[in-house]
């Protein structure tokens, strides 16, 4: 049964990075992150950022969008929302 109280948010549309330059480190998937490495393809963000990992993020910033996201989806797994 859902609770009339909750509301559901939508996921931010995926948005294809054209000139490189983002410099924060976006949070996903680990499979998708592997899969990214592994064959070369396109992964998409919890933020919506959508790009081929090519390099190691550690000691960029976190991304404030997939930041919140990925809080958001915590606090649903434990019910807080």
């Amino acid at each position: 049964m859902t609770n009339p109280d909750r509301t559901t948010l939508p996921r931010p549309e995926p948005r294809l990075d054209q000139d490189g330059s983002d410099h924060v480190a976006h949070i996903v998937m680990k499979d998708d992150q592997m899969r990214g490495y592994l064959t070369g393809k396109a992964i998409t963000a919890l933020c919506g950022k959508v790009w081929v990992p090519s390099r190691d993020y550690e000691g960029l910033p976190v991304c404030r969008v997939c930041r919140d996201e990925r809080d958001r989806i915590s606090a649903g797994m434990k019910g807080l929302n």
